[in-house]
Order: C-alpha cells, then structure tokens, then sequence
C-alpha cells in the first residue's frame, strides 16, 4: 500500500527514485493518493482470507504531510475494523502517533513495526539521511513499540562503503536493536 508517491527524506543512498519506477517529476515532489483509504476498504471487503498490508517500501507512509492528511492513520484505521494485519517501513517517530492503533492491530491480528536504522553517530545521520528523524529518536520508538507489545524489526541497510560500515557503527545500531528487544535485523550485502 503506497499512499504518497517521493520522498522528502532526502537519504543518499534511495533506490526508490530510480528511473526503472517510472518517475515522470520530481521525487521530492510528493504525489498523494487521497482516496487510499476509500481503495483499501473496497480491497479489504473483496478478500477471501485475512492478511498483512505492508506499507513503507517504496515511500516512508509517515512523510511530513501525514501529520495534516493523516491518509496513513485512516487506512491503518480500516485495516484496524477489518481485523487484517500491518506491517509499516518508515524511518519517522510519526509513528507514534499511531501506536495504540497499531497495538489493536497486533491484538486482533499482526503488526509489525519496522524502522531502518543505517548509522548510530547522529552528525552522519544528518549528513546520509538529512530529512528523517534521528537514530536515538528512532531507537526511542521501537522502544515504546516493545512496551506496547508489538514487534519491531530494523533495516540495517544499506551498509555504505567507508561511511557507515565501520566496527563500531554496526556495534552501537546492534545494542539499539538489543536494547529495543527487536525481533528480527534485515540487511542486504
């Protein structure tokens, strides 16, 4: 489920911008799918069998605009009274906005939340990943997703040559994941 199309995020290493997605204007100008929740509530009433809608692989579902649209809450709401299950990608404390909703998600079906974490030194955050929340606010949420009982997965990715692929990076991200009680590390490469 892609909600916005582009990214603010402005992370140095998005292949989400990639020509082969068919992009026809600018990435960092968003386009809104505004009748998703109108669209999800249709596909959920036709399905067979109950399901986890993911969210968050091509756009982060928790972009700035969210905050005043709130199409995300909206359709995590549907999924919600459908009793379907959720698994959201982003790399925004937003959220947590949406965290008891998500834990309802989890009591009637599965929710996962999921949150990539690339550098643990803030100053390379802001350089690698300008436009998103920072790692320890990051580290924050999934915290919080652990006491409200819903698992949390982290993309450890991409590891970047000479910038983020040091011993100690991997080593403060893997005590984050530690700490946070995490329940799975994916990572390409």
């Amino acid at each position: 489920m892609n909600i916005y199309r582009g990214c603010l995020h402005g992370c140095i290493y998005c292949d989400s911008r990639s020509l082969c997605y068919g992009f026809t204007h600018d990435f960092e100008d968003i386009e809104v799918k505004e009748n998703a929740p109108e669209l999800l509530e249709a596909a959920l009433k036709s399905k067979r069998k109950r399901c986890v809608i993911g969210t968050g692989a091509m756009s982060d579902p928790y972009l700035p605009i969210e905050s005043e649209l709130q199409l995300t809450r909206r359709c995590l709401e549907l999924i919600d009274r459908y009793a379907f299950g959720a698994a959201v990608l982003t790399k925004s404390t937003l959220v947590l906005r949406d965290a008891e909703l998500l834990q309802s998600i989890h009591e009637k079906a599965r929710a996962t939340v999921q949150m990539t974490l690339t550098t643990f030194d803030e100053q390379l955050c802001s350089l690698v990943e300008p436009g998103v929340s920072l790692s320890y606010e990051r580290f924050q949420a999934l915290c919080r997703f652990r006491e409200l009982g819903v698992p949390t997965v982290v993309w450890l990715t991409p590891l970047l040559p000479f910038l983020n692929d040091t011993e100690e990076n991997l080593r403060g991200i893997l005590s984050y994941c530690a700490e946070a009680g995490v329940k799975g590390i994916v990572t390409f490469g």
